[in-house]
């Protein structure tokens, strides 16, 4: 496309050129009001007339036209002043029968036999010759209407090296030139605009050829897949069928071990009169962050990224928080002490304290605890923005909230019941006054999906379908909250019978019935020694607590 740009602009450059030389060389001509001169055969301008003048002739611009030789004559044509019009177009001139050399139209000229004379040059240019006056020089085309009417071109005066006067119209034709060329370029650039869409859209359509050609290439190979399956599908019921039958063994599976584990975890009537005798009605809480293994054999160790906090908030609630910092975020164990000790203890009573079924003692409907737990959550999750924000003006850092991910876990409970609010994979439970060993809700994700999320998560386009909130209206011994490190050891939850994975998500009674009795047998003085003794059972209890790589936390709360 450049080249051709560039050849078009070169052509229209020479062409301007040659235009302006034929030009100029015009411009040598005398005036017709030079003196006049003799031309002999000696002359050396006189190469035309061959030694056949036998007389003087008065110079005029047609004789000095001629004998200059300036270009090649193709024709004459000779305008008399009444109707004498003549055409010479050989190297004579014949008037009235007799044949008269070139030198004659110059007598006739000077007789003034004629108006004007017009010579035809062989390059197609014209030149127009009037009485006794100038020399007009011009491009354009002058006809004998022209000459009658005495319409004369525009005329430039020049001055000859002899003082002499010439009139020349070549601005008119330089004008001329000049608008010609710029329409010819106008032209040449809209063709060239028009040729480089017409290349840009060939361009185009080649491309969606070649991508039909690729989907028409995809199809014939799933046309061929299809073609080689056919017989594969007079089966497909049999198949379907088969399907939805292993389908119902593996739910029917997962009934039985449900349900044989609830029985195996509720408590028989012996165990519960023990934890139940002498009931004083207050609650002893006690709970436990450790760090995991993983965490202490990292280099350099990782601070334990779990938090609890509990607290009765009057007569007739107690508040109980576990929060899990994620271990891709490395100020997680900041985050998620900030969310379970201040953000939601403090977002929580701002909301409780007009509530009448707070102050009473009441549970509330599913529907209002739902709307106001998503509410307490996001609450904490814009306290953490703002801290994080202002953490970073005073230490000139430069860190996301998503760098402080936590999950949250959170029950607001007494004798009648319990309230819960949960994002991410921890559990809680609870035992009731049935002796039943029961969840509170169920870990988002679990081990199938191995997935979870945090309150920093993208969620808040549709919280409710993140959040998980109830009302558990059931009377209540137990609350047991506890991040993901502890559930292999407090929970059932990883049963395989008959090939069949079963998260039963039920509290195992073999451990809890065991903590419950110990809290139940022990006094005021001796449950002042249970925080240490519950930090130890977590950081150096069995082997399973003990290897365990996760951070491990546990929250046990006993109606004594």
């Amino acid at each position: 496309m450049n080249r051709i740009i560039l050849k078009s602009l070169l052509f229209i450059f020479f062409f301007s050129v040659n235009i302006n030389a034929q030009n100029i060389s015009i411009n040598k001509v005398d005036s017709a009001k030079l003196e006049n001169r003799e031309f002999t055969s000696k002359d050396p301008d006189s190469n035309l007339i061959n030694n056949k003048l036998d007389s003087k002739v008065e110079f005029n611009p047609i004789n000095a036209f001629v004998l200059k030789n300036l270009d090649s004559i193709n024709n004459i044509f000779i305008y008399g002043k009444d109707t004498v019009n003549l055409v010479k177009n050989d190297s004579l001139f014949k008037y009235n029968d007799l044949l008269k050399p070139v030198d004659s139209i110059s007598k006739l000229w000077n007789n003034d036999v004629f108006d004007s004379i017009k010579v035809i040059l062989n390059n197609s240019f014209e030149k127009i010759f009037r009485s006794k006056s100038e020399i007009i020089k011009s491009i354009d085309t002058f006809s004998a209407d022209d000459i009658s009417n005495k319409k004369e071109p525009h005329k430039v005066i020049e001055k000859t090296n002899g003082g002499k006067e010439v009139i020349n119209n070549k601005e008119g034709w330089d004008k001329s030139c000049f608008f010609i060329i710029l329409g010819f370029g106008a032209i040449l650039i809209l063709v060239l605009k028009k040729y480089k869409q017409f290349k840009n859209k060939i361009v185009l359509l080649k491309k969606e050829i070649v991508a039909l050609n690729e989907e028409k290439t995809v199809l014939h190979s799933k046309i061929k897949s299809l073609k080689s399956r056919e017989k594969d599908y007079k089966d497909l019921g049999e198949v379907k069928n088969m399907s939805v039958h292993n389908i119902n063994n593996i739910d029917e599976t997962r009934i039985k071990v449900i349900s044989k584990l609830q029985t195996e975890n509720t408590l028989d009537s012996s165990q519960l009169k023990r934890l139940t005798d002498g009931q004083e009605n207050r609650w002893v809480t006690v709970a436990h962050s450790a760090i995991g293994k993983s965490h202490l054999q990292a280099t350099p160790p990782i601070p334990c990224q779990d938090n609890n906090y509990f607290e009765p908030l009057n007569d007739n609630w107690q508040l109980a928080i576990v929060c899990d910092g994620a271990g891709s975020a490395k100020m997680s164990h900041f985050g998620s002490k900030l969310i379970s000790n201040n953000a939601i203890p403090s977002n929580l009573k701002n909301a409780l304290s007009n509530l009448k079924w707070f102050k009473n003692g009441e549970l509330p409907s599913k529907k209002e605890w739902g709307n106001l737990g998503v509410t307490i959550f996001k609450e904490t999750l814009d306290n953490l923005i703002f801290w994080v924000a202002e953490q970073n003006k005073q230490n000139n850092t430069n860190l996301s909230v998503n760098n402080y991910a936590s999950t949250a876990m959170l029950t607001l409970y007494n004798s009648k019941g319990a309230v819960v609010a949960n994002i991410g994979d921890g559990r809680g439970g609870y035992l009731s006054t049935s002796g039943e060993l029961k969840s509170l809700f169920s870990p988002f994700g679990g081990v199938e999906s191995n997935g979870t999320i945090f309150i920093t998560s993208p969620i808040w386009e549709n919280p409710k379908k993140f959040i998980q909130t109830d009302v558990i209206d059931e009377k209540l011994l137990a609350i047991f909250l506890l991040s993901d490190g502890m559930e292999k050891v407090t929970f059932e939850c990883s049963n395989l019978t008959d090939n069949v994975f079963t998260d039963a998500n039920i509290p195992f009674k073999k451990f809890f019935f065991p903590v419950l009795s110990k809290i139940k047998s022990l006094n005021s003085k001796e449950e002042e020694k249970l925080k240490d003794e519950w930090k130890s059972l977590l950081e150096s209890g069995n082997e399973a607590i003990k290897n365990e790589p996760d951070d491990k936390t546990l929250l046990v709360s006993f109606l004594k």
